[in-house]
């Protein structure tokens, strides 16, 4: 078979060439995946494994890193040209499905019960669906948990770890107190995750009806101040530097919240060490957490529809998934997948699925990206710069105003 042309660098200048080439013995897709675990669906043999089972079709994988896939998709939608099939974070759905370029799935979930919502989490799922339809499939997800030192904990009175905002915060003071240079937890600085969790967790819900968010919530507030305590106690230090890994190992900082990456590297870095465990958030109103991942999308211009679903089914097959986690070590979206052994056999890991069953997808509104970073703007005058919280949340609901838009594209008044 002749070289695609597709197989040309994507990135050409300022601009990106894309297509969906018909070849005179078959057809070839173009797929946008992104970074590191794109890579092995190549290596690992699961796009060989796909053309095996259907011989009329080559698919042209293109590895995107995480830092370029944004852009790289703008321009995608900007020019109407690109892939067939695309990788998109879940933090970024709305963004793009709100432009109408992605292929509605609804009416192949039928003929291909692989994409069948039921199959998924939740949370997951609430990310693949936007205004009612169905645009995309979970890929991969993750979420966080809480890390924790068993000894450690065990010591100051919580051996299995706590279960409560109240025993966090206990806790965190008694392994403060050891003495001096020794903390409670990592937390990072400017967090994009975990100050929703905590807003969750009380109880706030962001979304409005029409797609918009309002912060306006004096339970977001409550929220806020309880994360940030922790940093302005010294029980979560601010600009230390310090590894947040070889600090949990050494006992310096004996928590953190983390996802499922955390839990691979403490595995395989850290063999010997067997002094730690996982547990679901600390619970107020709730233990909510964030799912997160990627999910697989069609953009809705491809020539070769049929061909790009049928790719989409074979990455959500049960089988697949199993496959690609023993491979790659991510976790699986299909509910059904964590029956298999291999996600059974550390209960460290398992935790994961638990915790997966009760976390939301960030919420699904246009430029959630641009509050997100508003927010960490925010969050570092807070814990840095000793700015009033209520104060504070205030200036940032007035510098996201003008980013909040409604359901019929136009920006809050």
């Amino acid at each position: 078979m002749r070289k695609s042309l597709c197989a040309l660098p994507l990135l050409l200048s300022m601009g990106l060439v894309g297509c969906s080439n018909g070849e005179e013995d078959g057809v070839t897709l173009d797929v946008w995946a992104i970074g590191w675990e794109a890579e092995q669906l190549v290596n690992e043999g699961y796009i060989q494994q796909f053309e095996q089972q259907h011989p009329n079709v080559k698919v042209n994988l293109q590895a995107i890193p995480w830092g370029n896939i944004y852009d790289n998709l703008l321009t995608a939608v900007a020019s109407g040209s690109g892939p067939d099939v695309v990788q998109i974070g879940t933090s970024y759905m709305a963004d793009f499905a709100s432009t109408g370029s992605f292929l509605s799935l609804d009416e192949y979930v039928e003929d291909y019960p692989n994409l069948n919502p039921d199959h998924f989490f939740d949370g997951a799922v609430d990310s693949s669906i936007y205004n009612g339809e169905l645009v995309a499939v979970p890929w991969y997800v993750e979420t966080r948990v809480l890390f924790y030192r068993t000894d450690l904990l065990a010591d100051v009175g919580f051996p299995e770890g706590p279960d409560t905002w109240e025993e966090l915060y206990e806790a965190s003071k008694a392994l403060y107190d050891r003495g001096d240079g020794l903390y409670a937890m990592t937390l990072p600085e400017n967090d994009d995750t975990l100050p929703y969790i905590f807003a969750w967790q009380n109880g706030v819900e962001f979304e409005t009806a029409d797609k918009g968010v309002d912060f306006s919530d004096p339970a977001f507030v409550e929220a806020v101040t309880y994360y940030t305590r922790f940093f302005k106690e010294d029980l979560a230090p601010l600009g230390l530097g310090l590894d947040p890994m070889q600090s949990f190992v050494d006992g310096i900082q004996p928590m953190f919240f983390e996802p499922p990456f955390r839990y691979q590297q403490l595995i395989d870095n850290y063999p010997e060490f067997e002094e730690w465990d996982t547990k679901l958030m600390p619970s107020k109103e709730n233990n909510t957490s964030v799912i997160g991942g990627s999910n697989m999308a069609i953009f809705e211009w491809t020539e070769h529809p049929d061909e790009a679903v049928a790719f989409l089914s074979y990455l959500s097959d049960r089988q697949t998934q199993i496959d690609y986690f023993k491979d790659v070590r991510v976790l699986p979206p299909r509910v059904d997948a964590w029956e298999d052994p291999a996600l059974q056999e550390d209960e460290r890991l398992y935790t994961y699925y638990e915790q997966l069953q009760q976390s939301r997808a960030q919420p699904q509104v246009l430029n959630w990206n641009r509050i997100n970073d508003e927010w960490k703007r925010s969050e570092q005058r807070i814990t840095r710069a000793d700015y009033t919280i209520e104060e504070e949340i205030n200036d940032f609901r007035s510098r996201i105003e003008p980013m909040i838009v409604t359901d019929n594209g136009e920006e809050e008044n």
